[in-house]
């Protein structure tokens, strides 16, 4: 039998799909924290795409240019995401915590293209990494709410 939670609709779909929503957010962060340790956290120096733009990128632009890649995929899906579950689900709970997330992740995007046009500096880049935790945090607020919702 189906879980029918929010407003008629499986909350089982609604947990899978945070889930992988968080799921890339967390890979996205590993990435950044990887690009750190590295040093390569300013190897390519154009915002947003490196200087061959969506062709693959050589190899010394390679983790950065991933990362932003993973960054366009995972605003994708959350800025749609959020707009279904306003626009379909209407559930108000649900929509308020995606529409933070939403928030958090426009913030994400201006903040890392302030890491590169302030060169990392290390207010700027302690600020990326911040919200980004932020940002993991709501998803999985969001996420336990669901999987509260689906037991009742």
């Amino acid at each position: 039998m189906k879980s029918i939670g929010l407003n008629g609709y499986p909350s089982k779909s609604l947990f899978v799909v945070t889930f992988m929503i968080l799921s890339l957010t967390f890979s996205i962060m590993i990435l950044g924290v990887y690009l750190s340790s590295i040093h390569q956290g300013y190897s390519c120096k154009t915002w947003p795409l490196c200087p061959n733009g969506f062709n693959f990128p050589p190899e010394e632009y390679f983790y950065e240019h991933f990362h932003r890649f993973l960054g366009l995929i995972l605003a994708l899906s959350l800025f749609s995401f959020t707009a279904y579950s306003i626009i379909k689900v209407r559930n108000r709970n649900l929509s308020i915590k995606l529409s933070i997330a939403s928030t958090l992740l426009v913030s994400q995007i201006i903040i890392g293209w302030a890491v590169i046009a302030t060169k990392l500096q290390p207010i700027v880049v302690a600020s990326h990494l911040s919200t980004g935790i932020a940002l993991f945090g709501i998803l999985i607020v969001t996420l336990i709410s669901l999987h509260h919702s689906m037991k009742s």
